[in-house]
């Protein structure tokens, strides 16, 4: 393959991409789209057909499965504890690729600003402004919530599998598109993973809430209020479990949630339970949820998306039913592809067609028989009955041809 630069009008350049054929070696000319920016760069963005297009490409599929694999293991405790600093210089060398990767797409744009406002545009922004806004010290982005949301965007990349998806799609070869198992299988488990990450993080921040305490005081016999300044989430009618209060731990039923004067009040089952626990330490709170991370949301991602519906764990917050929604009518979508990927792959091993119907259907002209006969009742391929009238009309016309 070659490209060859082609002058058609002194002010206008040309770009053709140049693929020979297996039988004749003549190049058959392709046009490309006017070039901006770098040829090489532009080819590796922008050329399907070019070799350094597939290699970057598959190099930047690898990185975003990397990215969304590590951004999940940040959610599990006792990973974040042990591994922290690995995994916070991992997340800034997928961020320095990702900002490379959407300098070149600026660079290599024909209307720069129509690329940074369209919908890839923003979610190669919106995928790394995250990493930079939370190291920016602005006080407005101390806030917790602000901090989960921002790290919510972040899954906003392996919609990029979703771009890569549709771009095999169109570019396939042609020995791809006679036997599209291949391609089929590869867009289907590319957008199977992009909804399980999705899904799985969005329903992981909307029902999963914790923060430090800050002063913990018993206003009754039997009510503890908590003030704390990491306030996110929705703890109204939820439970919440506590740590570094030794055997005060509970799950405790939230009374009482003020999140404009960040505190909310506990109920103690037993007045007891206050006795020789030391209230001035400062601890930590978590609310009380099985999805206390991103992997362990995966698993009620799948059985969602499978329709199985085991019902061990269920989201009760309004934004987390409605990501349960929204991902049910996703595994409806997702089983649908999954039967038609396989109802043909099966069609073609078992019929050598994909299509029946195209085979077995050929053209009338080539079923009638040779002779036909006005006096006939019935046709004598496909046994239609005609008429009287239906043979004088059609006499003529059967004897011109005659």
């Amino acid at each position: 393959m070659a490209i060859q630069r082609a002058v058609t009008t002194p002010l206008q350049e040309s770009v053709y991409f140049m693929p020979h054929s297996p039988r004749s070696q003549s190049p058959v000319p392709v046009p490309l789209p006017e070039v901006a920016g770098p040829l090489w760069l532009f080819r590796a963005l922008h050329v399907p057909q070019a070799k350094s297009y597939q290699i970057l490409h598959n190099i930047l599929n690898v990185i975003i499965f990397a990215s969304a694999i590590i951004g999940a293991l940040e959610t599990v405790e006792s990973i974040k504890s042990h591994h922290a600093h690995t995994l916070a210089v991992a997340e800034w060398i997928f961020v320095a690729i990702f900002a490379i990767e959407y300098a070149a797409n600026i660079i290599t744009a024909k209307n720069k600003k129509a690329y940074l406002f369209s919908f890839w545009g923003l979610v190669d922004f919106l995928s790394i402004a995250p990493s930079f806004l939370m190291l920016a010290n602005i006080t407005a982005l101390k806030s917790a919530r602000v901090l989960r949301v921002l790290r919510v965007l972040r899954v906003l990349r392996v919609l990029k599998l979703a771009r890569e998806a549709m771009q095999r799609m169109q570019s396939a070869t042609q020995a791809e598109k006679r036997n599209p198992l291949a391609m089929n299988l590869t867009i289907y488990f590319l957008a199977l993973f992009s909804v399980v990450i999705i899904s799985s993080s969005l329903v992981y921040h909307a029902e999963f809430a914790s923060g430090s305490i800050q002063t913990i005081e018993a206003t009754g016999p039997k009510t503890l209020r908590i003030q704390s300044h990491d306030m996110h989430g929705n703890l109204a009618g939820s439970k919440v479990t506590l740590s570094g209060y030794g055997d005060l731990s509970g799950p405790f039923e939230v009374k009482d949630w003020n999140p404009k004067d960040k505190h909310f009040d506990i109920a103690l089952p037993d007045p007891s339970a206050l006795e020789g626990v030391p209230l001035t330490n400062h601890g930590s709170w978590a609310k009380d949820t099985p999805f206390t991370s991103v992997p362990q949301s995966m698993w009620w991602s799948i059985v969602t998306l499978t329709t199985v519906g085991y019902g061990d764990m269920y989201p009760i917050t309004v934004f987390g039913r409605i990501v349960a929604a929204f991902t049910m009518l996703l595994g409806l979508a997702l089983f649908g592809m999954l039967m038609n990927i396989v109802g043909k792959a099966m069609m073609a091993a078992l019929f050598g067609s994909e299509d029946l119907d195209k085979n077995d259907l050929a053209p009338v002209e080539n079923t009638m028989p040779l002779a036909w006969n006005p006096t006939w009742l019935h046709c004598p391929t496909c046994g239609h009955h005609h008429p009287p009238q239906t043979q004088a009309i059609a006499a003529p016309a059967i004897a011109q041809l005659e």
